[in-house]
């Protein structure tokens, strides 16, 4: 697991995960993907403007199909 994930909640407490897992899994919406997007975020929460990250959302949810 990534470093900039680690610290959640939702892939630290089993429960959560277990409810993340399903919400994914009714959606169709695969629990790796959101941690990508969730990296994603995270690795650029700190910058003033966050180009580019449209365009990894795109390559991760491209993915999908």
């Amino acid at each position: 697991m990534d470093e900039h994930i680690q610290d959640l909640p939702l892939w630290n407490d089993t429960e959560a995960f277990s409810v993340l897992e399903s919400l994914c899994k009714k959606h169709d919406v695969p629990v790796d993907v959101l941690q990508e997007l969730v990296l994603v975020q995270r690795q650029n929460q700190h910058r003033e403007k966050a180009k580019g990250i449209y365009g990894q959302f795109e390559e991760i949810f491209n993915r999908m199909d």
